[in-house]
């Protein structure tokens, strides 16, 4: 077994007292290194590029009713934000991985006047449609003024259209930080309406009430119907000010090693301490806090279902044979529960029969924030709901063939799915007689439903729910989902006919990007050397001053 430094210790007293944890030292070294799966998701998996096209697609399709709403003699704006909404800024926080390095006022403009801008898949376009419809764009950022000159040249370069310095709204030149609301209300006052905003931080979309995660997860639920409608959220799980809300007040002050205890602490609800790698549940922890802790997350989740809702009102019975929505379950309507918490290794207490513990796990999961109240919309309109899941009918158990289905029929119904019964809900094996079950994909459980199989009716498609690309019919049209090309061939389809329910903790899209990097199965790797792919693989600053 090889050895366990002190600082990993920590991961280790997730579950125990604080006072027992703090017997070891953490240092920022150590905090950096839970970065890195957020970091090898947001950078390279094509699930978050969908999500990105996914944003802007549902921005466009919400543009000509914003216009129409424009009151008489208000200028229409949009707003938005720079770093990770606009362009690429993870680099520079993934790159403190394997130093000790932390933000700083010197550093952060090294970054800003030093770095080569990347735009991220679609931003340009997409900004480029909206000056071309004369409506003023506003670029409202954290950055420094000392840095508005060599952003906007770069910004330019990218493409982005940008008419003048004043259209750029930074921080004060003493560094004084300004609130965002105070330069949106400074748009305001010059006679403007602004029709939407876009931003990677809640921040950027509005005063946010709250700041503890249960609080904002709150003042998410109470504004809502704005996700996806004026509010336009982006994905960013690397950085942001969620970090500091997600686990407790104060936190930009602790120490490291009271910010690895708070970040435990805030994991206590989640499958975190099942995961036995110690390195891996450490790369994991930012990962992880996005997805259970943060409000910006909800907001994602509560963009997408509240856009699904605009979709199925533009679609009827006479413009579709048999509408349906297929949905994924594990990640897209429920807490996202894994077969293998490390990865390749199944968990503590599941050897022999990891389906049943991992449904065990699944008992307690938590409803997607949305997923329910959109779910019972859509059936309330006529769609009928199939739920298309991984997982097989049986566990194998002698003398019950279908006992997955059923405890998976009783779960969602515990829920208010609508829809949960035998017939809706299906799962792999039951439509793959001329296959092995190995190779049984959701292809053919999708072919099921079309070709009146499953219900002796054939079904057309309306929309797609999932967390990863697999959940969607590209493979059906020749692309495949493991790759970010396929992405950009269907790009005008996410947020449109595939919706993206953002899930970076994935092991199926892990496992796939870390063997495409190694060049091997990671079950080939010791630990250590799985660790080193993932820290390998996370894009680095080369003129970093860290």
């Amino acid at each position: 077994m090889p050895r366990i430094h002190p600082p990993v210790l920590l991961l280790l007293a997730a579950c125990a007292p604080v006072s027992a944890a703090l017997s070891a030292v953490y240092s920022q070294k150590e905090l950096n290194e839970e970065k890195v799966v957020a970091s090898n998701w947001q950078q390279h998996s094509p699930e978050y590029e969908a999500l990105v096209h996914q944003s802007f697609n549902i921005a466009r399709d919400n543009l000509a009713s914003a216009l129409n709403e424009l009151p008489e003699g208000k200028r229409a704006a949009i707003v938005t934000d720079i770093d990770d909404t606009l362009i690429d800024g993870t680099v520079y926080f993934s790159s403190m991985v394997g130093t000790g390095g932390t933000r700083s006022t010197d550093a952060t403009i090294a970054w800003w006047r030093e770095q080569r801008m990347e735009a991220l898949p679609g931003a340009v376009d997409f900004l480029n449609e909206i000056d071309q419809q004369s409506i003023d764009i506003f670029y409202v950022s954290g950055r420094f003024n000392e840095a508005k000159d060599i952003s906007m040249a770069k910004l330019k370069a990218l493409g982005f259209p940008i008419k003048g310095p004043e259209y750029l709204l930074f921080q004060q030149t003493d560094n004084r930080t300004l609130s965002k609301e105070d330069h949106r209300q400074k748009i305001r006052d010059k006679g403007y309406q602004i029709l939407m905003l876009l931003g990677d931080q809640l921040d950027d979309l509005a005063e946010v009430e709250g700041h503890h995660f249960t609080e904002r997860q709150q003042w998410v639920h109470q504004n809502r119907s704005r996700f996806g409608k004026d509010w336009i959220s982006f994905p960013n799980l690397v950085y942001g000010s969620w970090e500091s809300a997600a686990v407790t007040e104060n936190f930009s002050q602790l120490s490291p090693q009271k910010k690895h205890i708070a970040n435990l602490n805030a994991l206590n609800h989640s499958h975190f301490s099942q995961i036995r790698d110690p390195a891996f549940a450490q790369h994991n922890i930012n990962a992880m806090l996005w997805m259970y802790s943060s409000a910006d997350y909800h907001a994602l989740t509560q963009q997408a279902f509240n856009h699904s809702t605009k979709i199925l009102e533009k679609l009827t019975q006479k413009t579709m044979e048999n509408p349906v929505i297929v949905v994924d379950i594990n990640g897209t309507i429920l807490q996202y529960t894994p077969l293998n918490p490390d990865l390749i290794r199944p968990a503590s207490g599941s050897e022999h029969d990891k389906d049943s513990w991992r449904l065990e796990q699944q008992k307690n999961a938590k409803p997607i924030p949305g997923a329910r109240e959109f779910l019972t919309a859509a059936k309330e309109k006529g769609f009928d709901i199939f739920y298309v899941s991984e997982q097989p009918m049986s566990s194998g158990r002698q003398g019950n063939r279908k006992d997955f289905e059923e405890l998976t029929v009783k779960q969602l119904k515990k829920l208010g799915y609508p829809d949960a019964d035998e017939t809706h809900i299906v799962l792999k094996g039951e439509y793959c007689s001329e296959v092995d079950l190995k190779n049984c994909t959701k292809i053919f459980q999708r072919r099921a439903i079309t070709n009146g199989q499953v219900d002796r009716k054939k079904h057309q498609i309306a929309l797609y729910i999932g967390d990863t690309l697999s959940d969607f019919d590209l493979e059906e049209n020749g692309y495949n989902p493991d790759l970010k090309v396929s992405v950009t061939a269907n790009k005008d389809l996410f947020g449109r006919q595939y919706m993206v329910i953002p899930n970076p903790i994935d092991t199926h899209r892990l496992v796939t990007i870390y063997k495409e990097y190694a060049g091997k199965p990671i079950g080939d790797l010791s630990p250590e050397a799985q660790a080193n792919v993932r820290r390998k693989m996370i894009r680095n600053w080369p003129g970093k001053p860290f």
